[in-house]
């Protein structure tokens, strides 16, 4: 019995550069939007944690507390107080609205030697494809920022069919990973949303009930 065995496509220069445009533009835009996200989520976190502080620094004001209640809301303030400390100096110090938008800009760049590249239609002679790499080496040093593997981690899970040995538990590892670096401010801020409505409903009004027997 016979029959025909294909064998793989070879990659040319061109193909491993259209390739490399293509991964390094989606990465950086996943990055871009990943960093956004991630400096409003903080932004969100340092405001409801400002707010908390003002509600506790004010609820003694509209409400005779038990003298343990007090010190508890005072305790829980200096909490807040450094968890706007920390958020907010990581915000500072990470600069992410800044790289968010060297990543869009860079990406932006890179989409566009891509395009051009495909306009040729293969046609593309050894000069040429020297000078379009030279153009994208040109974008990544213009650009003093990198993204992270996460990124890279997103796009394998955009583009499946370009990744198709990422399996069931491969995809599942990344969507956890992600999931953790995304969403650890939404989480803080919840929890300690969960413990001021615990802290004011149950602890201070109970408490106040009672003094007022």
């Amino acid at each position: 019995m016979s029959g025909k065995v294909s064998m793989p496509k070879v990659e040319t220069p061109l193909d491993h550069l259209l390739r490399t445009l293509k991964v390094t533009a989606g990465c950086r835009f996943n990055a871009a939007r990943r960093l956004e996200s991630h400096d409003r989520r903080l932004t969100r976190l340092t405001a409801f944690a400002s707010a908390y502080v003002i509600a506790l620094t004010v609820l003694p004001y509209f409400m005779k507390l038990p003298s343990q209640t007090s010190d508890l809301y005072n305790l829980v303030t200096v909490g807040l107080s450094v968890v706007i400390l920390v958020s907010s100096l990581l915000q500072y110090s990470s600069g992410e609205v800044v790289n968010s938008e060297q990543h869009h800009r860079s990406a932006l760049e890179i989409s566009e030697i891509r395009r051009l590249l495909l306009l040729k239609d293969g046609k593309v002679t050894d000069d040429e494809l020297l000078e379009y790499t030279k153009q994208y080496n040109d974008v990544l040093q213009k650009y003093s920022i990198n993204h992270d593997d996460i990124d890279f981690l997103q796009y394998q899970l955009e583009r499946p069919e370009v990744f198709p040995w990422v399996d069931g538990k491969k995809r599942l590892a990344i969507r956890l990973r992600l999931s953790c670096n995304r969403n650890t401010p939404s989480v803080i801020l919840f929890a300690m949303t969960a413990f001021m409505i615990w802290l004011v409903v149950w602890y201070g009004v109970a408490g106040h009930s009672l003094t007022a027997r």
